[in-house]
């Protein structure tokens, strides 16, 4: 159960940090323009990338307010849990 617990509480974090990187990495030596108004173009390596760097860019300045309340929420089921667990003992 520690094991869900953790990959919900971690995860989100994780994937948060993933797309900020993301973004950086688009940005900077591809040259990419994101913002949050609207997907701009976005070229890799040939491929028009524009609208998974726009989705990039959302989570990673809107993450914490996406991810926050869940990971906090279920930090909080982990530590409830961990408690009653505890004391069953």
């Amino acid at each position: 159960m520690n094991r869900v617990f953790a990959a919900l509480v971690f995860g989100p974090i994780l994937l948060w940090i993933l797309c900020i990187a993301a973004v950086m990495i688009l940005s900077g030596p591809f040259g990419c323009t994101i913002h949050e108004g609207f997907a701009n173009p976005c070229l890799v390596w040939g491929t028009d990338q524009s609208e998974n760097a726009y989705t990039f860019g959302m989570l990673g300045a809107w993450g914490p307010l996406f991810f926050g309340p869940l990971v906090m929420g279920v930090a909080m089921l982990w530590g409830i849990f961990a408690l009653i667990r505890r004391a069953r003992r």
